[in-house]
């Protein structure tokens, strides 16, 4: 396989996806298990373009992705799959979401793209290449946990981790420069990637939110973990942690790691 012809490939899928949901004619939104939890019209239209095409490029792949149970981790290649990550903000048209794609090989990922179409820029990891946005190589910030800006998820779906995850968001507020919470866990791991944030937390993560960002992060020299000794490995929803090598330590510690 050439892994570079397949990384341009899933760009460009990536790119066209986003285009798909940005020219929108008529937006249906339906709660899948609660008010929090919700799906429209268009993330099944991306999901299935996206489907689509990377079936063109790998016939024999499966699909591991969020909506309509296509939940299958091959023992070759697998695509895992958000084809709108931030529904709600999308649905609000906060104009903050973007379509993630990883391929994995073997259960390990090896490429990972996602896309903001609202600003135009496509996030790409390969297997043993720096990681770029829009071509240009991105790296980590270098700030110590007390200058360090930190993005935290509030786990929508799961509000029974209320309590710690606004626990912990109080001790990285107190402790570090500033926090935030955008709403987009995979452009939230992008932003670590690119030194935009230092660190990046939340206390649950499907895969097809942190996967390709994975990649991403791993080539970017990201630090990660999964809370509680949980394994980044893509089968089950985890807690995560993303951060610069330069205050990872420090805020594994505020968080209780």
């Amino acid at each position: 396989m050439d892994i570079l012809k397949i990384a341009n490939e899933i760009e460009k899928i990536a790119r066209n996806a986003g285009q798909l949901i940005l020219h929108k004619e008529e937006l249906e939104i339906k709660e899948k298990s609660d008010a929090a939890n919700i799906v429209t019209n268009m993330d099944i239209a991306s999901q299935h373009y996206i489907i689509e095409e990377c079936t063109k490029l790998i016939p024999s792949s499966c699909f591991y992705a969020e909506e309509e149970d296509q939940r299958e981790l091959g023992e070759e290649y697998t695509w895992v799959i958000d084809p709108i990550d931030g529904t709600t903000n999308y649905a609000y048209d906060y104009k903050h979401s973007c379509i993630s794609i990883a391929l994995l090989y073997k259960k390990k990922g090896i490429i990972g793209v996602i896309y903001d179409p609202y600003l135009d820029e496509c996030f790409v990891g390969i297997e043993g290449k720096q990681s770029t946005c829009n071509g240009v190589s991105i790296q980590v910030a270098d700030h110590d946990a007390a200058h360090a800006l930190v993005l935290f998820g509030s786990a929508p779906y799961n509000k029974e981790l209320a309590d710690i995850t606004f626990d912990n968001a109080k001790k990285l507020y107190l402790n570090c420069r500033d926090v935030r919470r955008s709403g987009s866990a995979a452009l939230d791991i992008c932003y670590v990637a690119c030194g935009r944030v230092d660190a990046y937390y939340e206390e649950r993560l499907s895969p097809w939110d942190y996967a390709a960002g994975y990649v991403i992060a791993k080539q970017a020299q990201v630090e990660m973990m999964g809370l509680r000794n949980e394994e980044l490995d893509f089968t089950k929803p985890i807690g995560v942690l993303f951060a610069s090598p330069s205050c990872f330590k420090d805020i594994r510690k505020m968080i209780g790691e």
